[in-house]
């Protein structure tokens, strides 16, 4: 299969996606787990999850979730020999830099459908591990959505124990045709006051980003400087929050993430290279000062 004819966007060629991560193990001695193996034509595409060799808590980098978002998994892959000077000064980090490889190579959003979200089985759905909104003593979901789900977020919750999530970034994009402004997420004690949001609204705003800065969201969310705070909708990023869990059909302890941040960037008219080239700067600004 020459995957290049998936490349409908200027998206990097996924091989060169693959080499640039696997830097992290050959080059910098991270720790490297295959977590779930998707299949295109026979060919196998793994979603991989990178930790540094020093546990504690740590950083988690996550992108790709979402296979028409490619900015996210781009910039890390671009961020590489960053990423491990940082682990190399012993700052423990997590990574999962292609969460839904064969979203990326179809530009497909979901592993199983391209866009219709009635349909669309997300790799990021935690329905089966969040409590239940109106009874906590069972999850939202009896099981995984799909496959990928499983084993992705069974992962995050078994890696969280030894590199407790301190702060998470999650990569993403909007698509929304609309033409309303997109605007980002964050979980945490401070909401959008938090610095770490108010650093990536700045980031974005100053580089050419127009965001929703107020209002109210399509299903009623407050949008408060750019941003949604401690937001219930089931995601990975609610997961790495979440301080209890259902797991095995009793309460546990969640990963507990003292902050989450999801960055969106528009798709729509903007070009790429802009969109990997802002997703980098947050990246280093938010790690830099650690």
């Amino acid at each position: 299969m020459n995957l290049k004819t998936y490349s409908r966007d200027g998206r990097l060629p996924i091989e060169k996606l693959y080499r640039s991560y696997f830097k992290l193990k050959e080059k910098f001695g991270w720790i490297l787990e295959k977590i779930y193996d998707q299949r295109v034509e026979g060919v196998s595409f793994p979603i991989l999850g990178f930790c540094t060799p020093k546990q504690g808590e740590a950083i988690w980098l996550l992108a790709g979730i979402h296979g028409e978002e490619p900015a996210g998994p781009i910039a890390l892959a671009q961020n590489i020999e960053f990423l491990g000077r940082l682990g190399e000064k012993g700052i423990p980090i997590v990574l999962l830099p292609l969460c839904n490889p064969k979203g990326y190579l179809l530009d497909w959003r979901y592993p199983n459908e391209k866009r219709d979200e009635k349909k669309g089985k997300s790799v990021g759905d935690s329905r089966h591990l969040l409590p239940d909104l109106k009874n906590s003593q069972k999850p939202r979901l009896e099981k995984p959505i799909c496959e990928e789900a499983g084993a992705l977020t069974s992962w995050v919750v078994k890696t969280a124990k030894k590199y407790p999530p301190l702060l998470a970034i999650d990569f993403h994009e909007d698509e929304d045709k609309s033409g309303k402004d997109p605007y980002i997420f964050f979980n945490g004690e401070k909401g959008a006051e938090d610095p770490v949001a108010r650093e990536v609204v700045k980031i974005l705003l100053e580089n050419g980003f127009n965001l929703q800065m107020s209002g109210k969201t399509k299903e009623g969310e407050r949008i408060v400087n750019g941003t949604v705070s401690n937001l219930s909708d089931s995601s990975i990023d609610e997961l790495l929050s979440a301080k209890r869990i259902i797991l095995e059909g009793k309460q546990a302890l969640g990963p507990s993430a003292e902050k989450v941040v999801v960055v969106e960037t528009r798709t729509i008219g903007v070009p790429l290279e802009k969109r990997v080239k802002v997703h980098g700067e947050i990246l280093r600004s938010l790690l830099y000062p650690h």
